[in-house]
């Protein structure tokens, strides 16, 4: 009778927590899409996020042939105020990428990749144009990289160690020229955002703060542009192949537009306890784990309760003879 009282109580508080599980939404992660806008293959279909996700509107809307605002004012991470214009004269096309120091995964990936790539970029070897020859791509020699800080509040203090944790992973024969070549810009004034979103904008890269969490929903995009700040192609993804890259910026560097390459990522922690239906799950998992307690305990306490009272109704024993007769 007891142990079957138990497998009962067990079997409820059991069914209390599937029935709480099942309410809670699943722990999302940066989600894939392919460039371009291209279906998924029907067995690697990615499901849609949750209506309360946050950042369904983080993406990219290519803007192949688009200018970017030469006139956006910055600063350096030195502290040197600029328009964008400046960064990108001299005749060199431009990686730009939208990024921000207390990024909690994406940035330090995607950055990570790209100077993974700059070696292999930097040593000579054929360019898409068979008829010049073999060249090299060099940070500060034949390109320049542009890093737009997303967070309108961020220090200069955390705009330069961001740009000097990267530049240290370059060859140091070709560290001095990226040193010169590399720009990370924040906001003109701290707190004003106008000319972030002015680029971001003209670009068509999307993002949103998420409040609850105190971060940026963004996606990770290489936007290539040309000299005169004309967009010429999109590279998604936190890896990146040395010979695309080679391309990209020949191309860039003719003015010359291509079409996307990679899988565009998405970086944001959707958190399950954001909305009243995840909340309600948890409640519903507290209240039955709280009610599995309580029903475990009062069983227990039948059980004692009624053995004690066996126990007293059972005759006694009467006591053994000296000689173990009874």
């Amino acid at each position: 009778m007891a142990s079957s009282s138990l497998s009962v109580l067990a079997g409820m508080a059991g069914a209390l927590v599937l029935a709480g599980a099942g309410a809670a939404p699943a722990q999302a992660h940066p989600v894939a899409a392919e460039a371009g806008g291209k279906p998924a293959a029907p067995d690697e279909e990615i499901l849609a996020p949750a209506p309360t996700y946050q950042a369904n509107g983080v993406t990219v809307d290519e803007h192949v042939g688009g200018r970017v605002p030469l006139s956006a004012a910055f600063r350096t991470q030195d502290g040197t105020p600029v328009t964008l214009g400046d960064v990108l004269r001299g005749g060199l096309p431009a990686i730009l990428t939208f990024n921000y120091s207390d990024c909690p995964m994406l940035c330090n990936l995607q950055l990570n990749g790209l100077t993974a790539a700059l070696p292999k970029v930097g040593e000579l070897g054929p360019t898409p144009d068979k008829a010049k020859g073999d060249a090299r791509f060099r940070v500060g020699e034949q390109f320049r990289i542009v890093t737009i800080d997303l967070e309108p509040n961020e220090t200069l203090d955390k705009a330069r160690a961001m740009r000097e944790r990267y530049l240290a992973r370059i060859p140091e024969d070709q560290r001095a020229a990226a040193r010169a070549g590399w720009t990370f810009l924040v906001a003109a004034t701290p707190g004003d955002a106008a000319a972030i979103h002015r680029v971001a904008e003209a670009v068509g890269f999307q993002y949103t703060y998420i409040k609850d969490r105190a971060e940026w929903a963004h996606p990770a995009a290489l936007i290539l542009l040309s000299a005169s700040g004309v967009v010429t192609r999109y590279l998604y993804g936190v890896e990146f192949d040395p010979m695309v890259m080679r391309e990209s910026i020949y191309k860039a560097g003719i003015a010359e537009p291509a079409a996307a390459v990679g899988f565009m990522l998405r970086c944001y922690h959707y958190d399950p306890g954001a909305n009243s239906h995840a909340r309600a799950g948890v409640m519903a998992l507290r209240i039955g784990a709280a009610a599995f307690v309580v029903l475990l305990f009062t069983g227990l306490g039948v059980m004692h309760l009624l053995r004690r009272s066996m126990s007293r109704g059972r005759p006694s024993t009467p006591p053994a003879a000296s000689n173990g007769v009874t």
